[in-house]
């Protein structure tokens, strides 16, 4: 047995006391470090879980705000139309105006394209009479021509085959208004994919195509049902709520990822999802017009594989029990999240919120449906594994140095072990209350860092995490607060500018002080076109306005004052009268020009209408008083002439002189009477008339003389309805007509009349292939007197005109020199019908000279 010294007893001793506590001390050290590492790592998660969760429920409950405010943008645009005069220019005027932005993709997987351009907010735009028969319908930027009009009082007739709209809409009160659900055909798994094996990789699918249809009701000044007006808004634009929604890093995508479980959708309040990466999942109606049935534990294989299976919150338990409590949370106007696992198998948290909205079909819980954002937890712990590998960094560090302080310590006393012992515990034990005070909420507290050495180096890493932590909250808390102030911003900018601007008749453009247009209204858009954009020089934006340009060029240089001018302009088929203002920004204008446009066209034409009656009144009272004065004394020279005929010698040349003058007197006697009878014309007696039957006496009695001329009279007749006119004069009117076709074609030719209907007017055309009226000839055709013949008083289609004025009706007249002349009575077969904001207004007038 080997002899043990003092001083091998007091080494061996010594480094027992200095290297047992030393060992044991690291030993728990190193087990209490990764208990910290692996609590700070999961305290972290669930913070930044609560943190990602709240931003997330945010975001849901923006976006439901949006889809309601879009809501109730529609539901204004159909109770302003349901409020407008309903013609096809205002009809078109509307549906034009209203766009959205939509984000699509197109191409293929190998070549991806990413297209923005704006599209109709509504699919289609409809009038409808109070019998269910669609009058107008505007779609695909054009009107639908009337063979393809329907009646859609029966449901089988609408266009998804069992749609009730109509005598939902017909039970309708005043003012109140009607809001379907999502009505589309579904979309099948592989109608979408078409052969791809993700939607995100499916380019040349099927799309969704869906409407939710708001109506409202439309009554004449008794009250009376008498049709209503129907909105159609396309799918698309409810779909980019959510479509591009993106959770994740890119904030933003074209179309979401399925699979990863970041993705948004909408339910309504029913519980069926209508938007959705996955088609198949949206609510929709078979070839037939039935309801497909929801996604179920009891759906066929069949389904399931082909995707017949819309997906229906309240029936979904099965696969997870969180989305019937969603779909009941919502109902009761709940804000909050849930952890989902959605049916590829994704753990996520989904935030869900609300969209309010309480008109037509969504009065029974007061909302639309609700908002969902997913998003996959593992993507929200990045910060955790961050910390967690920079603990792991500072522990093994710790090794490598303990081991290195229990070999350089193996002759301290045990004094120094419980100094180094004692200098280790206390740091650890205030990082670990400190950590516990950060799971707990509290994101102030901070470690103090009293050494340089890994345990410090910890405390500083922890202190870092926790401000990092902080300044995180604190930006998403920032962040929010920007975004619901520009929302307010946003909100009353458009308030402003569609309160005051739009509501303006005038157009108003505003333009900098180097001449570019800066901003410019509805009305000024109408006027100017769709080419006139910002940024513009006034040069451009008015060019083809005569003098327009150069009268703000002299009002910017001085050289004429501020004010308006009346401008007249030939655009189109005539000439425009406008009222230009020009008015300073600022002083002298430093800070731009105001231009504003006023249409006086048509005032300016009822001006020059009073004149034209007036004149013709005028005419009247003269050539009235000019027959009576003359009358008499033409009827004493007949008498006298026709005495002294009879007292003159048979056969002289006195009794041949008188003769000719008896036959001037008698040609002065007929123009008196075509005077008198254009003076105080006989009053019509209208009674009920088959109008075809009038057309065909008169070509009848027409026939004769037009044959003896070789000028051949044929008739084309369409079944017109009998209605109230005067035969008779309407039988005048034609005899003129075709009296001077037949003049017009001396050495022989072809009158054709043709008799249709269009709208409520009944049309007659009379057209000749003769050699046409002169251009500068067309404008006064119609004047009294005014005749290119040798012969005759110029009355005749001057009476004419007045004989269709009298019923209500218009005539017009095409002529081209060397291809003949086209005239167009059009007669209204319902008298005294005048059309009102509200009512169904009888078909525009659409007689201008073809």
């Amino acid at each position: 047995m080997p002899r043990y010294t003092i001083f091998r007893k007091i080494l061996i001793i010594t480094l027992l006391l200095s290297l047992a506590p030393l060992l044991v001390t690291s030993t728990i050290l190193l087990i209490n470090l990764q208990s910290i590492s692996s609590s700070l790592s999961a305290e972290i998660s669930e913070s930044d879980d609560l943190q990602a969760s709240e931003s997330l429920k945010m975001r849901a409950r923006q976006v439901a705000e949006n889809v309601s405010d879009f809501l109730h943008q529609c539901e204004s645009d159909l109770v302003f139309l349901s409020r407008t005069k309903l013609d096809r220019p205002t009809l078109l005027e509307f549906y034009r105006t209203r766009r959205s932005e939509v984000w699509q993709r197109n191409g293929n997987g190998k070549a991806p394209q990413e297209v923005r351009g704006l599209l109709p907010l509504y699919r289609s735009v409809t009038l409808i009479d109070a019998t269910g028969q669609e009058q107008m319908m505007i779609k695909d930027d054009r009107f639908v021509p009337a063979a393809q009009l329907r009646n859609i009082a029966d449901p089988a007739r609408t266009e998804y085959l069992s749609e009730d709209y109509f005598n939902r809409i017909k039970r309708l009160k005043p003012g109140e208004i009607y809001v379907s659900h999502l009505t589309g055909f579904h979309v099948s798994r592989q109608e979408q994919l078409a052969g791809a094996t993700t939607p995100e990789t499916a380019y040349n699918g099927t799309t969704y195509q869906g409407v939710i249809r708001f109506g409202a009701p439309l009554f004449d000044p008794d009250g009376r049902f008498a049709g209503m007006v129907l909105l159609s808004l396309d799918h698309r634009h409810l779909m980019e709520f959510t479509q591009h929604i993106d959770p994740g890093k890119n904030f933003s995508t074209v179309f979401p990822s399925y699979n990863s479980g970041n993705y948004a959708f909408l339910f309504d309040d029913e519980g069926w999802i209508i938007t959705h990466p996955k088609f198949w999942d949206i609510r929709g109606l078979d070839r037939n017009g039935k309801p497909v049935p929801a996604y179920t534990e009891h759906s066929s294989k069949i389904d399931i594989d082909t995707g017949r299976i819309p997906f229906n919150l309240d029936r979904a338990g099965f696969v997870h029990p969180s989305y019937p409590k969603v779909s009941a949370a919502i109902r009761h106007k709940q804000i909050g999240y849930v952890d989902i696992t959605n049916v590829g198998g994704a753990k996520k948290i989904m935030a869900y919120a609300p969209i309010p909205y309480d008109t037509g079909d969504y009065q029974k819980y007061g909302i639309f449906g609700g908002v969902t954002i997913g998003f996959q937890v593992d993507q929200f712990h990045e910060a955790a594994r961050k910390g967690s590998r920079l603990i792991n960094r500072q522990l093994g560090r710790h090794r490598s140095t303990s081991a290195i302080i229990i070999l350089a310590t193996a002759l301290v006393s045990a004094l120094t072990a419980w100094l180094l012992s004692r200098g280790i515990s206390i740091p650890l034990k205030q990082l670990n209350e400190g950590a516990h005070k950060l799971a707990a909420g509290d994101s102030h507290v901070r470690v103090p860092v009293t050494s340089a050495d890994e345990i410090g180096e910890l405390a500083g890493t922890f202190n870092f995490m926790a401000d990092e932590l902080e300044s995180r909250k604190q930006s998403i808390l920032s962040t929010l607060d920007e975004l619901r102030n520009s929302r307010l911003e946003i909100l009353d900018e458009r308030n402003f500018k569609t309160s005051v601007l739009e509501s303006i008749s005038s157009g108003i453009v505003t333009f900098s002080p180097d001449g570019r247009m800066t901003s410019i209204n509805r009305t000024g858009r109408l006027f100017l076109g769709d080419s006139a954009q910002e940024g513009d020089h006034y040069r451009e934006v008015f060019a083809g306005w005569e003098g327009l340009a150069e009268h703000i060029d002299r009002v910017l240089s001085g050289a004429q004052g501020f004010g308006r001018e009346p401008f007249r302009f030939e655009r189109g088929a005539g000439r425009t009268n406008f009222d230009v203002g020009c008015f300073p920004i600022g002083a002298e204008a430093e800070k731009g020009l105001t231009v504003t446009l006023r249409n006086e066209t048509e005032k300016e034409k009822l001006r020059e209408e009073m004149m034209r009656l007036d004149r013709l009144a005028s005419l009247g009272k003269l050539a009235a008083g000019i027959a009576h004065e003359v009358r008499n004394p033409l009827t004493g020279i007949s008498l006298l002439l026709d005495d002294l005929h009879d007292q003159a010698a048979a056969g002289s040349q006195d009794q041949l002189m008188i003769s000719k003058a008896l036959e001037e007197i008698s040609r002065v006697e007929g123009l008196i009477n075509s005077l008198l009878n254009y003076s105080s014309p006989a009053r019509a007696e209208f009674r009920e008339t088959d109008l075809n039957r009038v057309v065909h006496d008169t070509a009848l009695l027409m026939r004769r003389p037009c044959e003896r001329g070789e000028v051949f009279l044929t008739l084309e007749e369409q079944p017109i309805p009998p209605f109230k006119l005067d035969p008779e004069k309407i039988k005048q009117a034609l005899m003129n007509i075709i009296r001077n076709a037949q003049e017009a074609l001396p050495q022989g030719g072809r009158i054709t009349i043709s008799t249709f209907t269009r709208g409520e007017f009944a049309i007659i055309e009379i057209g000749d292939d003769g050699p046409g009226i002169d251009p500068e000839d067309l404008p006064l055709i119609f004047e009294p007197f005014f005749t290119r013949k040798g012969a005759g008083t110029g009355l005749g289609l001057s009476i004419t005109q007045r004989i269709v004025e009298e019923h209500r009706g218009r005539i017009s007249v095409k002529s081209d020199p060397g291809s003949g002349t086209l005239f167009s009575l059009e007669l209204p077969m319902r008298r005294g019908q005048e059309t009102s904001p509200g009512q169904v207004p009888t078909p525009p007038e659409t007689g201008e000279p073809r």
